[in-house]
């Protein structure tokens, strides 16, 4: 047997994995658009008679039962993008569910760079991430030490940087190693190499 006759790894079966190609069938079927706006709608938990009627809902969300309809809202918004979805991801941050306000915050995270560009909307974004840095929950803090490294810019140092350096030190492993990649991240980014953690060679 040769390495051409090896069967190709299959591709890791998530519920994330399963709601992106959900999204994008959504996307096909229907439009980004109107996907964009159901996500929003999921999230904030207001999704019209006719998303449900017409199955969009149920397509979006799936059978499998691994996403509350909010963190399926959330984490679409990460493939799809709609003008409101920035204000429905903060007000997410407060939400009731821990999984919702950690896939909002992943997903702020990843429309980093975009959500910068808005000086004022950008400090109102690192102030609320900054507080969920102390959340109860676990999974929600290790994705706001990542949503911090990704969205505060220079000027936010003096408040990030002090908060991701307790992180560093928590008990917790994997909270710890995304509060150093964080600092990683800020250091690259704003080319500050004296807050990168990790012993440089």
């Amino acid at each position: 047997m040769t390495s051409r006759d090896l069967p190709l790894p299959v591709e890791p079966q998530t519920p994330h994995t399963r709601l992106a190609r959900r999204v994008e069938a959504a996307v096909s079927a229907r439009g980004e658009a109107a996907v964009a706006g159901l996500a929003v709608r999921l999230l904030t938990g207001a999704p019209t008679p006719e998303d449900v009627t017409s199955g969009a809902a149920r397509d979006l969300i799936g059978d499998d039962g691994e996403l509350t309809p909010g963190a399926t809202g959330a984490l679409a918004l990460g493939v799809v993008w709609h003008r409101g979805a920035a204000g429905a991801l903060v007000a997410a941050l407060d939400a009731p569910e821990p999984e919702v306000r950690a896939a909002a915050l992943l997903v702020l995270a990843a429309r980093a760079d975009r959500l910068r560009a808005d000086a004022q909307a950008g400090r109102a974004f690192v102030e609320a991430v900054t507080a969920r840095a102390s959340d109860a929950d676990p999974q929600v803090r290790e994705a706001a030490a990542s949503a911090l490294g990704a969205l505060a810019r220079a000027k936010d140092l003096s408040a990030v940087e002090p908060v991701l350096s307790a992180l560093v030190m928590d008990v917790d492993p994997e909270l710890a190693t995304a509060a150093e990649l964080a600092l990683a991240h800020l250091a690259a980014r704003l080319d500050r190499p004296e807050l990168d953690p990790t012993p440089q060679a």
